[in-house]
């Protein structure tokens, strides 16, 4: 009862095919247009339809299938791949026929094949030629399923929509003929169970294809197909070939070996797995593929578009240690397939010395001899005519180079040295790069020239660039460095300003003890301070180096009272809020509050008046120096006073008002004038209160 079920199961499975693709033929003829995939869409229903016809036939009176169904089997899979290949409209009209033959003549020969085995016994003969029919039905479920990889990977987003349903369609098709022959191949028997559900398969793939026939009846649009696709279906189509001819030469093994049958077929098909992984993980065996492809399949050498984003890619990422030059290297010699390469840059004026090297362990340089110098004939060959040198036709026909030049005897001594190829940046050589010899021999053309030029450019751009930011990045820390100099300077001068007072008092206060205890202690503090300026010109000054709660009373009290000792002049402090504190580094902080002093004081002489005041406003604490001096225009302070480097002291050197403003603003304050000519001026510094105390 089982088996009577099972077979009324696939014989209507059969029935419904047959009405189905007899269905979908009779729309493709009333809908699309006498076009060559309209046509072959309609054959190959028509004979979808008659192959599930006869078999449905042959099940319902249960005679044995017959050479009839087989060889529209075989008919109805040539079809939809001959289908499928005609979709290819990158393919040249040439290559579609030459497809399309070569599908036919596998057919043809799987025809026959199947005709002879049925004359033949079980004998020898008999097993091998039906080994070899169901290799063939192998052989065209593979190229089916190549076909349909090649039209999802490449169908353009406007033209997907057409398509996918018969790739949909027709790789459920072969994928499930695949699995079908290579059991029957593995097991050396047909599974009539997956066999009888063939019919209901390729029902439930008509809506698929009747889909696609309603999206496509102006079928005709061209798909183009990347080079990487073509490369990976041949490899697919290489690798299932392999697989088959090695799954033919197990079988004589096993045929022939006698008692060392299973032993000699395990071996052979360990070798033979061994040998197809290392062919492929092989980067010379990818490369011979690729350029057979390129010569075989295309009109153009590159696909420019890939090869020009997997430069940029491969330039701007880095990983590690790598800079931008060995990613430049890398970049280059990988669109010429080369695995290694060097790059020499001008690195002083008139001579090239190496800079990076990309695997460069068989070249056998030794840096301080490999020197290129501007004035040789190679460079000047290679910047004045910005030719690309083939070192092998250099070698046997120097008459192709204008100026007749020979390499350098260092150069010619590398055997593995391919191309020379100039970086040109604004008409100059700018570096030169070496390339080795590629994985696979290759013959240049205008391609290879046109495109080495073009990406020479561009790493030139690139490299000079690279070079332009470190530049700049030197002179950043050599203009950091001089501002902190200018600063050291400013306080330098204070502080000899200082000791020139002492000295000048010196002789008159020879004698006493008091002003001998404070020299001591000035110059003490003095030398104290230069040792911090030194030891700042090391490092940048950032505003939280040492930031801490300052208390401001004590602070300007011991300023004022030094400033009055120095210059033996009163300067009165008004207190009126004594406990407020700012955070900030206490050395920077006193060295401001003492400028703004020392300024009011040289601004007033020795018969004028100075005024510190400390208060606090709008929650800031407010230091104020006042004097009764000449005063300043509006338009001095708005033009001059805060501009760094100019001074109205003629041994000023103009940055010590910059200072205090620009240290004010990094604590989250400010400094503000007010001043009139003939009222004096006061000095506002406002800080953020840190604490009350």
């Amino acid at each position: 009862m089982i088996a009577v079920s099972l077979l009324q199961a696939g014989l209507i499975g059969y029935v419904c095919a047959a009405a189905a693709y007899l269905l979908l033929a009779v729309l493709v003829a009333s809908w699309w247009k006498k076009t060559l995939p309209a046509l072959l869409l309609g054959a190959a229903s028509l004979t979808t339809f008659l192959w599930a016809g006869v078999t449905a036939f042959r099940l319902s009176s249960g005679h044995a299938l017959g050479w009839d169904d087989e060889f529209l089997d075989i008919i109805r899979s040539g079809l939809w791949n001959i289908l499928l290949l005609s979709t290819l409209y990158w393919l040249s009209p040439i290559q579609r026929s030459g497809g399309a033959v070569a599908i036919a003549a596998l057919g043809l020969f799987i025809a026959v094949a199947s005709l002879v085995a049925r004359n033949l016994d079980d004998g020898d003969s008999g097993t091998l030629v039906r080994f070899i029919v169901l290799t063939g039905h192998l052989a065209l479920s593979l190229l089916g399923i190549a076909l349909v990889e090649n039209l999802v990977r490449n169908s353009p987003r406007t033209r997907y929509w057409r398509i996918k349903y018969l790739c949909l369609g027709l790789g459920a098709l072969f994928s499930y003929d695949f699995f079908f022959y290579a059991d029957a191949l593995l097991f050396r028997r047909l599974n009539i169970d997956i066999f009888l559900a063939r019919g209901a398969i390729n029902f439930f793939v008509m809506p698929l294809l009747a889909l696609y026939a309603a999206r496509g009846r102006e079928e005709g649009a061209e798909i183009a197909v990347s080079r990487r696709v073509v490369l990976h279906s041949a490899t697919l189509v290489g690798a299932g070939l392999y697989l088959i001819v090695m799954a033919l030469v197990g079988y004589y093994v096993q045929r022939l070996g006698g008692t060392w049958s299973n032993f000699l077929q395990a071996l052979f098909l360990f070798g033979a797995a061994l040998l197809f992984l290392t062919s492929v993980l092989s980067g010379s065996f990818r490369a011979y593929l690729r350029v057979l492809v390129e010569k075989n399949l295309f009109r153009y050498k590159y696909d420019y578009r890939t090869e020009w984003l997997r430069f940029i890619h491969t330039t701007s990422e880095r990983h590690g240690d790598n800079d931008l030059r060995d990613r430049v290297i890398q970049a280059v010699c990988d669109i010429m397939d080369s695995p290694e390469g060097a790059l020499w840059l001008e690195r002083e004026p008139g001579q090239y010395n190496l800079a990076a090297s990309w695997n460069l362990s068989r070249w056998a340089l030794d840096p301080p001899g490999a020197v290129i110098a501007g004035d040789t004939p190679l460079a000047r060959f290679l910047e004045k005519s910005q030719w690309i040198i083939d070192v092998d036709e250099l070698a046997a026909a120097p008459g192709h180079y204008a100026d007749r030049f020979e390499l350098p005897l260092w150069l010619r001594a590398i055997g593995r040295l391919w191309l020379i190829l100039p970086l040109i940046r604004h008409e100059r050589l700018f570096g030169i790069m070496m390339i080795g010899r590629p994985r696979a021999n290759r013959a240049l053309t205008w391609e290879d020239f046109d495109l080495l030029k073009t990406v020479g450019r561009q790493a030139a751009s690139y490299l000079a660039e690279e070079e332009t930011s470190q530049a700049l990045a030197e002179a950043r820390q050599f203009e950091a460095f001089n501002k902190r100099f200018a600063f050291v300077a400013h306080d330098i001068k204070n502080l000899a300003s200082q000791l020139s007072l002492i000295l000048s008092n010196a002789e008159r206060h020879r004698g006493s003890e008091a002003f001998q205890r404070d020299a001591s202690a000035t110059l003490q503090q003095s030398v104290e301070k230069l040792n911090r300026m030194l030891r700042q010109l090391n490092a940048p000054r950032t505003p939280e180096r040492k930031v801490k709660p300052i208390a401001l009373a004590p602070l300007l009290s011991e300023v004022v009272a030094r400033r009055c000792e120095i210059e033996q002049q009163a300067i009165s402090l008004e207190v009126q809020t004594a406990k407020l504190a700012v955070a900030a580094d206490e050395d920077r902080l006193r060295a401001i509050v003492e400028h703004l002093v020392q300024n009011a004081v040289d601004a007033v002489g020795k018969n004028g008046k100075v005024q510190v005041r400390l208060t606090d406003r709008d929650r800031m604490a407010v230091i104020e120096v006042e004097d009764d001096g000449p005063g300043m225009a509006l338009e001095f302070i708005r033009e001059k006073l805060f501009r760094p480097f100019s001074s109205t002291k003629e041994s000023g050197y103009g940055i010590g008002v910059y200072e205090s403003r620009d240290y004010a603003t990094t604590l989250g304050g400010r400094l503000d004038v007010v001043s009139q000519p003939g009222k004096g001026t006061v000095m506002r510094m406002s800080l953020p209160i840190a604490t009350r105390l």
